[in-house]
């Protein structure tokens, strides 16, 4: 669980934030932050022997405590979808199909306990804890429908917020952290990609 990497990010955004939250001097509400798109645009294509490909959505999205992925703007599962459009090519060279399986695509927040008493007065605790979970699959099959390659990459992360934190602080911490966790996947599935699927991948 990298925190480093995710408050190192959400810093990155501060900038972003800084024009809303300056109403807030005014007197008036902070505007809500319109987050940049996770995207995988700025990686290279995975080419496939194939014709065709489909993204199948196992994970079912959950509003029951403690998960929130349809309280936020862009949940795992979206993100995941996008994996598949922005790095997934064809070049028809065989009658083959790509699967992309979202197995797995959770954020939650858990309460966390303040610091008691006297002492708790001077102590800037942190309130809640976001963790992330995300595994995906990729398969291949021929034109008979049989399994001819397949791989898998998941990642777990987790980060917490202060008492001190607005809304808009929330959001650049979700928002971090889902995108750090969708990176770690990509990384690892691409990998595996390559050592598991060498005969059907360039």
């Amino acid at each position: 669980m990298r925190l480093d990497t995710v408050r190192t990010y959400s810093a990155r955004l501060i900038a972003v934030a800084a024009l809303a939250l300056s109403v807030a001097a005014c007197g008036t509400p902070p505007q809500k932050l319109m987050l940049p798109e996770i995207t995988f645009e700025n990686q290279p294509k995975l080419t496939f022997a194939a014709s065709s490909v489909e993204t199948i959505q196992e994970y079912q999205p959950s509003a029951q405590p403690p998960h929130i992925e349809l309280s936020i703007p862009q949940p795992p599962a979206a993100v995941a979808a996008r994996w598949t459009r922005d790095r997934v090519a064809l070049d028809n060279s065989q009658q083959n199909r790509v699967t992309v399986v979202i197995k797995k695509a959770s954020v939650t927040e858990v309460d966390l306990k303040k610091t008691p008493g006297l002492r708790g007065s001077f102590t800037e605790d942190q309130v809640a804890r976001f963790d992330t979970e995300v595994e995906m699959a990729i398969e291949i099959r021929d034109a008979r429908g049989f399994r001819v390659g397949e791989a898998s990459a998941s990642a777990r992360r987790s980060t917490s917020m202060s008492e001190k934190a607005t809304m808009n602080d929330r959001d650049l911490i979700i928002h971090g952290l889902v995108r750090e966790t969708m990176m770690d996947v990509n990384r690892e599935l691409e990998r595996n990609i390559r050592q598991y699927m060498p005969l059907y991948v360039r």
